[in-house]
């Protein structure tokens, strides 16, 4: 009996966990009006964020999903984000879409695995959410099937994400800092956020959770074995002393006096980064 009621009060606390800021979707939500401003607006966030590189296979149409992101656990399957109402986000609701950047849960409930880079994009604003769901859904559709993760037991199981979630994942919002100018709570913003570049420049733990006592540390990527180097360690990347207009450089071209990027930052350059305003 012991044993039992231990057991259901670890399940009640796992699913409390996994439900932690996730708000009930809307039984019917209004139409959200769509100007062409704010697709435009989507279109940027969307650069910013990257969204590009990871749910386009190479050769395969924009945003149709299908590039394997590799883990230490097996291959995630990057989804369509196209509009198709079979295959992509055409069924879904800017509330659900929402949901999914935000909690991490797809359309139909399922957990998301963090090779989609929630943790990050948590922090992002509804607002914000929004503007990229807009442009997504502008896009053609492309009807693609999304192939299923090639992940070894027990990381296949939704109750082993949920385990994952519950150490290491909490919804999080922005948190402006009120002794720092626009200008910075505007850049943290984006590297927080949309930009994650905790992902790969914060080493992470033995499970893949990204390690919070050592932010923008450096890490070594997941299966690619490439390093990306610390931002705050002169003796790394050492960004954090550059000119900003040096840091702007090599953001926007990849290449600056100090240094230049290669490897995986060089397509973050290509396909994001380089589109970014100069203010941002």
């Amino acid at each position: 009996m012991g044993l039992t009621l231990l057991a259901v009060v670890a399940v009640a606390l796992l699913m409390a966990l996994n439900r932690l800021d996730e708000a009930p979707l809307p039984d019917h939500e209004a139409t959200m009006p769509v100007t062409p401003a704010l697709v435009a607006q989507g279109e940027y966030l969307a650069r910013a964020g990257n969204c590009m590189s990871c749910h386009t296979r190479q050769g395969g149409p924009a945003f149709a999903g299908g590039r394997a992101i590799e883990t230490p656990f097996g291959a995630v399957y990057a989804s369509n984000l196209t509009p198709d109402d079979a295959t992509g986000l055409g069924q879904w609701s800017a509330a659900q879409f929402w949901r999914a950047m935000h909690n991490g849960r797809a359309r139909d409930g399922r957990l998301l695995y963090p090779a989609f880079p929630y943790a990050s994009y948590t922090r992002i604003t509804r607002a914000d959410s929004d503007a990229i769901y807009a442009y997504l859904r502008s896009l053609p559709a492309v009807r693609q099937q999304n192939r299923p993760h090639a992940l070894g037991f027990p990381f296949n199981t939704q109750w082993a994400l949920g385990v994952w979630r519950a150490l290491f994942f909490r919804p999080a919002t922005f948190a402006p800092q009120d002794t720092q100018p626009a200008e910075w709570n505007r850049g943290a913003y984006l590297v927080q956020g949309l930009g994650h570049c905790a992902a790969c420049h914060t080493p992470r733990n033995a499970l893949g959770a990204l390690r919070a006592d050592a932010p923008f540390h450096g890490g070594l990527i997941p299966v690619q074995n490439w390093y990306a180097p610390a931002l705050n360690s002169e003796r790394e990347a050492g960004v954090a002393t550059w000119p900003i207009a040096d840091v702007v450089a090599l953001l926007k071209t990849g290449v600056a006096p100090q240094a230049g990027v290669s490897g995986p930052m060089a397509e973050v350059v290509f396909r994001s980064l380089q589109y970014l305003s100069d203010a941002d």
